[in-house]
């Protein structure tokens, strides 16, 4: 009887077993058929299961099947549903344990990776060795996944891509992430960023769309997946995301980690929603320190009218960040209680004509002489300064216009070459074939590419023919100038327009006037400047001031100079090549007083530094001698009386007269470069 028991009892457990085996081997095909068995069935298997010293890892299995419930054998997309395997240590060929098993449970839960087909390895037969199966089933792991190097070593790049892709819960302990220091942590203080943009126009690359800034709290935080939904268009075109934008990407701390082609999307039909998914990323926020991630958007370069000013909202849903800290644990943000919402609406327009705005540089050079060789040419004088901007769009300088204006010779008689430099660089240069005072100027096949809202600079430096050849004659002007009129200009913008002369190319550039001398020229520099004021010392004296003004008068030229030292015209006369000797002004940049006449002022004085015994210098005839090459100093005076109370006075050099015969009529006039030959404006002078 005994022995009958006995019998009985071992077929039983037999039996059991043989039961619990196949449906081991059926929980990752059918759970569902086992949900039949009742409660007490099921937990008989378990506690047979248990006698036997099955693994954890089993007997959740098996539970999980039995129940009717998915297990860790059932895959969708090559990632489990059930929880990660726990992996609290590396395994390697011949290890062996609990965990081994739970491992070839994971690998077996895709057909990519799976142990064995049949027998030992083999789903619902899977066994606590890690042996050569094992092995090459962590190795196909390793390259789905592109860890490398891909050797069938369970270590802790391996286990942390485990933990991403079998989907465990949020929360559950995994294996510490590689790369991260720290404990368990978490993402706090997730604020949305508002340095987004809210308007796009077409062909534009990387737009940030939505911003969010976080803190690493207790941890190094891995971003393993970020969620961009983009939802809720309105307007009168199309409802297809690809009429809008080619791609999103998502960016953290300025490095771009991943990119999405939008025409790889489909839009849900329940929630009319793309959903555009970043997974298996890498970025890592460091404990304590702030993140920003973005999203941007390539909006497409030829968006139809149809579609202009059409809105799309942009969000990151709930759940739609996932991090895993130092702990490896897991977690997602933004949950249905935050209050945080990182949602932007954003507008798509078709583009403006793009648009070229000319102006002049900041270093355009002032009017000013230049001195001409005899018998060689002068080379490389700046005459035009000028900045070109792109608007709207890129575009391309094709070819590029300037014209250059003479007073007293054809351009081509004074010009040997034009060149059009960028720095020290010369673009283009041309020549000029034709005879007359104004001629354009166009520098062909430039191909100059401007980026939206860039600002080039360039210069117009021209090469200037000998006197001898009899042009440029003494006292020839030449201006250069770039305006948005002129016909040689050929600009396209980046979607294939020709931009208007006038209309799409905009505003101008022009330059000073220079002068030319031949053989003889003076050059004057500007030393400094002074006010002494007096205050009137008894009732009825006014305050008075003494300005002075020192400068320098260099003869560039190979003929002797004389500059004309006689007071010209009263303070406050414009200086003319009809006058005699030098002008000045009293006032410079005053707003009170006059310049002329209300104060009283002594006779303007105009002396050498060294004096020389070739200067004349009887009142009313001055002239001082300068010889070639030579360069002597000169000191203006002149003492100005208050002319009422709480006025203000200063005094400028305006004009001077000179010429290379030393006689009572000078023949040339120079006003050239004087704007720093003034004093300081000195105010609150009184009648006592």
């Amino acid at each position: 009887m005994t022995i009958t028991n006995s019998s009985t009892r071992l077929a039983v457990i037999a039996a059991s077993v043989a039961v619990a085996a196949g449906l081991i081997g059926a929980v990752a095909i059918a759970p569902a058929q086992a949900a039949s068995l009742s409660s007490t069935q099921v937990q008989a298997i378990v506690n047979l299961l248990q006698s036997f010293g099955a693994d954890s890892a089993t007997i959740a299995n098996v539970t999980a099947a039995l129940s009717g419930q998915p297990t860790s054998g059932g895959s969708t997309g090559g990632s489990t549903a059930g929880a990660c395997p726990a992996l609290a240590r590396d395994l390697q060929q011949g290890s062996s344990g609990s965990d081994v098993m739970a491992l070839q449970a994971f690998l077996n839960a895709s057909a990519d990776t799976r142990v064995s087909v049949s027998g030992a390895g083999a789903p619902g037969l899977e066994t606590s060795t890690f042996g050569p199966a094992t092995k090459a089933a962590v190795v196909k792991f390793q390259i789905k996944f592109s860890i490398t190097p891909a050797a069938g070593y369970v270590g802790p790049v391996t286990r942390t891509k485990i933990v991403s892709v079998c989907g465990g819960a949020p929360g559950t302990p995994g294996a510490p992430a590689a790369g991260l220091q720290g404990g368990e942590g978490s993402l706090k203080n997730i604020n949305v960023l508002s340095d987004t943009d809210t308007s796009l126009s077409e062909n534009e690359d990387d737009q940030k769309v939505l911003g969010a800034e976080m803190t690493a709290d207790d941890s190094d935080i891995k971003i393993e997946r970020v969620d961009v939904d983009v939802k809720n268009h309105t307007g009168n075109g199309s409802s297809r995301l690809t009429n809008y934008i080619q791609s999103v990407s998502l960016w953290l701390d300025g490095k771009k980690l991943a990119t999405i082609d939008a025409d790889e999307i489909t839009r849900s039909t329940a929630t009319s929603t793309y959903s555009f998914r970043f997974s298996n990323l890498s970025g890592i926020i460091r404990e304590d320190d702030k993140g920003k991630i973005y999203a941007t958007v390539d909006v497409i370069a030829n968006m139809d009218s149809t579609d202009d000013d059409d809105t799309w909202d942009f969000n990151i849903p709930q759940n739609g960040i996932r991090a895993v800290d130092a702990a490896g644990i897991s977690e997602t943000y933004i949950s249905a209680t935050d209050s945080t919402t990182i949602t932007k609406t954003v507008s798509f327009n078709t583009e403006s004509n793009g648009i070229l705005k000319i102006s002049a540089g900041s270093n355009n050079p002032l009017a000013s002489l230049v001195t001409v060789a005899s018998t060689s040419e002068t080379k490389n004088v700046k005459f035009l300064e000028f900045k070109v901007k792109a608007e709207n769009q890129d575009v391309t300088i094709h070819d590029l216009a300037v014209t250059l204006t003479s007073a007293g010779n054809n351009v081509n008689a004074i010009v040997k070459r034009v060149h059009l430099m960028e720095g020290s660089t010369v673009l283009d240069t041309e020549t000029i074939s034709t005879g007359a005072t104004t001629n354009a100027v166009t520098f062909a096949d430039v191909e100059y590419a401007l980026k939206k809202d860039e600002t080039k600079t360039f210069t117009i430096a021209l090469d200037i023919a000998d006197a001898d050849s009899g042009a440029p004659d003494n006292n020839s002007t030449l201006s250069a100038s770039s305006t948005n009129s002129l016909t040689g200009w050929d600009v396209e913008d980046a979607a294939g327009r020709t931009l208007t002369e006038g209309t799409d190319i905009t505003g101008n550039a022009g330059g000073n006037t220079m002068t030319f001398f031949t053989k003889q020229g003076v050059l004057l520099t500007h030393k400094s400047s002074t006010a002494v004021k007096t205050v009137g010392s008894i009732a009825g004296t006014p305050d008075q001031v003494e300005f002075t003004i020192k400068f320098s008068a260099q003869n560039n030229g190979s003929d002797t100079v004389y500059l004309d030292g006689d007071q010209a015209l009263a303070a406050g006369g414009v200086a003319s090549s009809s006058m005699d000797g030098f002008a000045w002004a009293t006032t410079t940049d005053s707003s009170t007083g006059t310049t002329s006449g209300a104060y009283g002022y002594s006779t303007a004085i105009l002396s050498p530094d060294v004096t020389d015994t070739n200067d004349t210098t009887n009142s009313g005839d001055k002239r001082f001698e300068i010889e070639a090459g030579e360069t002597r100093n000169f000191t203006f005076k002149v003492t100005i009386n208050s002319g009422g109370d709480n006025v203000a006075a200063g005094a400028k050099l305006t004009g001077f007269k000179w010429s290379t015969t030393n006689g009572d009529s000078m023949d040339n006039l120079y006003t050239f470069n004087l704007n720093a030959f003034q004093t300081e404006t000195v105010t609150g002078l009184n009648i006592q």
